[in-house]
């Protein structure tokens, strides 16, 4: 499997989003009580991450058939987990600044998966169309065309700019807010930066290339792409199992019953209260608008 220089950081940061994905994958669907709505965004995402961690764990030459299903996936669902990077912040965004729950809505789910998937294909599709299957040096292969290329990184690049801004509203909403612990506060901040940082080496390699076609490898570029283009999933793990001190509480007393039961109640109740505080001072702040106006 080890094809080139690309190959064991491939192979490393591949395991590492596999397993991450697959973290998140199990502990949501052993543990009921963690299936809050906005977690089944996340768990999409990891479904997303855990297959381009798959694809990209295989290298491309072990046929032309498959490097060629290798590029249009990878085509297809690296966007597609940059989308839903941005639609997991868009969640966070009107649930926290605006007291809109649209993560308990089924419809702003599924046509939010819809929308997503039809997007990424119908972009895929166009790269696979015009386009030409490529494995150069790279361990896996890709589909490459500098005139249609931009046609994916502009979703790639787009999402994931709009996601790190969204994530910093979220901060200065909550910063001095008492209500939200300190640890929420700095992982709202930074789960836009390690996004981005996980996949601005893909971008800066294809902005390079799309502005000069003749350009030569960079081996650091190469490296850092191959190392932390496959690893988005671990951060599925990270943030959301854990650093979650609820998460790790219910993986720890999942087999002792009366712990586990006092858990789900308190983890409810914090939710509830949380929800509270939220459509509070929405509502507080529609009012002194109205007195403003008035």
């Amino acid at each position: 499997m080890i094809y080139n220089k690309e190959s064991i950081p491939c192979i490393i940061g591949s395991l590492f989003g596999m397993l991450g994905s697959l973290l998140f994958i199990l502990v949501y669907s052993f543990i009921k009580e963690i299936r809050d709505s906005a977690r089944k965004f996340i768990f999409t995402l990891a479904i997303y991450d855990f297959f381009l961690a798959f694809f990209a764990f295989i290298p491309g030459h072990v046929s032309s058939d498959f490097c060629k299903f290798q590029g249009f996936m990878i085509a297809l669902i690296f966007p597609a987990a940059c989308c839903f990077i941005f639609l997991i912040s868009l969640v966070f965004y009107l649930k926290i600044c605006y007291g809109k729950n649209v993560d308990e809505s089924k419809k702003f789910f599924i046509i939010g998966n819809i929308i997503v998937f039809f997007i990424c294909l119908i972009a895929a599709i166009i790269l696979l169309s015009f386009a030409k299957i490529k494995a150069g040096s790279a361990h896996w292969c890709w589909i490459t065309k500098p005139e249609f290329e931009p046609v994916i990184y502009a979703i790639v690049w787009i999402t994931l700019l709009a996601a790190l801004v969204l994530y910093i509203i979220i901060f200065f909403k909550i910063r001095k807010n008492p209500k939200y612990p300190r640890a929420f506060q700095y992982k709202m901040f930074i789960l836009g930066w390690v996004y981005v940082f996980t996949h601005i080496w893909t971008s800066i390699k294809r902005i390079r290339q799309i502005a000069n076609p003749n350009v030569g490898d960079s081996i650091f570029l190469d490296i850092m792409q191959a190392l932390f283009g496959p690893m988005l999933g671990l951060w599925d793990s990270v943030f959301f199992v854990l650093l979650d001190k609820r998460v790790r509480s219910f993986i720890k007393t999942k087999f002792k019953k009366r712990k586990y039961d006092e858990l789900k109640v308190g983890l409810k109740e914090n939710e509830r209260n949380i929800e509270f505080s939220i459509q509070n001072e929405n509502e507080n702040e529609n009012e002194n608008e109205n007195e403003n106006d008035n």
